[in-house]
């Protein structure tokens, strides 16, 4: 009679712990999976944050690309200048939550390249130029600059309006905004490698 109370004691026993592992293991289970929810909710946040910076960037390089046409006065006569800008990645549209890392590569990877030719209009075997890739310009401010050891001459450069009137930091904030879709102009100045004059021209964008 002893043993067999001992023996249902001990059953009991067993039976309340097996009963008390199961509630920490589903315990533990209902805290994993909160965390996980938390985790994702954070991942899609940030993805989603850097879809929208990554979006705006894309506002700003589809509005300056294209062609850019202008001249240069200087003590030697008008020179002709054309700018090139375009974008090292096209806007993409997908419909999935994209991971992280391609947010971040398309973010590292989005630059313009640029290429700068300069020419006697009375003479188009004059040209000199340079391209320069990987320009990172300021999308908050308008500007970019242009500078290599490629190239002979520093161009430091302003998006702007045809009628010079509006500040390249509205036009910028137009931009992103979505108010504006397209840059028509640019302002800037040449700062040449080889003398101390600093050379001021306006280009307008060539529609083709």
């Amino acid at each position: 009679m002893k043993t067999i109370f001992i023996l249902s004691l001990l059953s009991l026993l067993i039976a309340s712990c097996s009963k008390g592992d199961e509630r920490l293991k589903e315990k533990a289970r209902i805290e994993g999976d909160t965390l996980r929810d938390v985790e994702n909710s954070n991942l899609a946040q940030k993805a989603e944050s850097m879809e929208k910076d990554l979006a705006r960037r894309h506002l700003f390089y589809q509005a300056v690309k294209g062609n850019y046409e202008g001249t240069i006065s200087t003590s030697a006569g008008t020179f002709n200048i054309r700018i090139t800008l375009t974008p090292s990645l096209p806007p993409i549209r997908v419909n999935r939550v994209r991971q992280l890392e391609e947010i971040s590569a398309d973010l590292n990877n989005l630059m313009l390249n640029t290429q700068v030719v300069q020419w006697d209009p009375n003479s188009s075997i004059s040209a000199v130029g340079c391209r320069v890739s990987n320009v990172r310009p300021d999308i908050e401010r308008g500007e970019l600059a242009i500078s290599h050891e490629s190239c002979p001459n520093l161009y430091l450069i302003k998006i702007a309006d045809r009628g010079g009137s509006t500040s390249s930091n509205t036009i910028a904030s137009w931009v992103l905004s979505g108010d504006m879709s397209e840059v028509d102009s640019l302002s800037g100045q040449i700062q040449p490698s080889t003398n101390a004059n600093i050379f001021h021209f306006t280009a307008f964008k060539v529609q083709e």
